[in-house]
């Protein structure tokens, strides 16, 4: 009789998935193989990996408020719930987490534990094949993690869609032969790698910071202030899982969700170590209480209610935390839960503690030079340059 399988850990997550793709990243392997690996998923749908990164196609062009709910577990689970595009792959993931991006603007992070697993991409919800009528068309994808035993990945299904079927693969990229270690690189291979290099320091406001190399919150953070992601990066361990409480503190306090009766006891067990009380005991828990709080008890009007609204493309020097008009109480609530899994024996510290920071600062949005400048004095952190 095979033993059971049990649940270790849930993730809820919101994607702005635009270009009818999204990317799994594991924090390790080559750099630069979205765009083959993007061939690859369209030669052989609905996805492709290379054991570090998974490319996924979805049906839909893009979902702006993408539901992704992550699970982790101990072994393969059961198979539950109806779902239209299913595929699996091999991942490794690395000490700062899963990363899933999409491009131009989405990237949500989970602190999964470091290892190697096999992953179930599900999805459902599907209205059509490419542009779906509407910027959230209401699809949600699940991401099952569990522990790579060796065994096989199961065979791919994508969303026969009525009145039109599944889309044909393309033909195979032609495989390019690799260029001896001896072989003098070409200019332009060198002219594309100066220029790769100029961005990301554009993209860092100077060199990269080691500590945040694998996560795009700690880029971000140096691109709009440099001096406060070197001051975070210098943090000792205990600061930083302090500074992740704070910050899910003042997130709480500026959404209006401090005073709430069932966010009070969350909170007093932030600061006093204990165990998080219900419905804090589960992520998809706490988001519920918050919705029925938010929206009422029918959870349709929670579906077609906008929790971001996409803002109109900004200029290149925006504050890269003014989301617009978002549901301040949704990013906030977050906090704590990143807040409470920033120890350093659990992996992803920093990725932790840049989560909680990000959408803290995505809570206060225009005003986050306020929070800034009060972690600066809170931490006694030297000013922006």
């Amino acid at each position: 009789m095979t033993a059971p399988s049990h649940l270790l850990a849930e993730h809820r997550l919101e994607l702005t998935l635009d270009y009818g793709q999204f990317i799994l990243h594991g924090g390790e392997g080559e750099e630069d193989v979205e765009l083959a690996l993007l061939e690859a998923a369209h030669a052989d749908r609905p996805s492709a990996g290379d054991g570090h990164t998974v490319v996924v196609l979805s049906p839909h062009q893009n979902n702006f408020d993408m539901p992704i709910h992550i699970q982790v577990w101990d072994r393969r689970p059961v198979d539950e719930g109806e779902w239209q595009h299913v595929s699996e792959a091999r991942l490794h993931i690395g000490e700062h987490g899963l990363t899933i991006s999409s491009p131009v603007d989405g990237w949500a992070d989970a602190p999964v534990p470091p290892g190697d697993y096999l992953a179930e991409i599900a999805g459902t919800g599907f209205v059509n094949y490419g542009w779906p009528g509407d910027t959230t068309p209401g699809d949600h994808w699940r991401i099952r993690l569990w522990p790579d035993d060796g065994t096989a990945v199961r065979p791919a299904r994508q969303w026969d869609m009525p009145g039109y079927g599944i889309p044909a693969n393309s033909e195979a990229p032609p495989t390019e032969p690799t260029p001896s270690p001896t072989e003098p690189e070409p200019d332009r291979q060198r002219e594309l790698r100066a220029e790769a290099e100029a961005r990301a320091r554009a993209e860092w406001g100077g060199d990269p910071i080691p500590a945040f190399a694998d996560t795009y919150h700690g880029r971000e953070l140096a691109g709009y202030d440099r001096a406060l992601a070197e001051s975070i990066a210098a943090m000792s361990a205990t600061q930083r899982r302090r500074l992740a409480e704070y910050c899910a503190q003042r997130a709480y306090a500026l959404a209006g969700l401090s005073d709430r009766d069932w966010v009070r006891p969350a909170l007093d067990a932030l600061r006093s170590g204990a165990p998080l009380p219900e419905p804090f005991h589960d992520n998809d828990a706490a988001f519920a209480r918050l919705d029925r709080d938010q929206y009422g008890p029918d959870e349709a009007s929670f579906r077609s209610s906008i929790v971001w609204e996409r803002p109109a493309p900004p200029a290149p020097a925006r504050n890269p935390y003014d989301r617009g008009n978002i549901s301040r109480p949704h990013f906030a609530l977050n906090t704590v839960f990143h807040a409470r899994h920033a120890d350093p024996l659990q992996g992803a510290l920093s990725a932790i503690t840049e989560a909680a920071i990000t959408e803290a600062a995505i809570t206060f949005g225009p005003h986050v030079e306020s929070l800034f400048t009060d972690i600066r004095g809170e931490f006694d952190l030297p000013p922006r340059s």
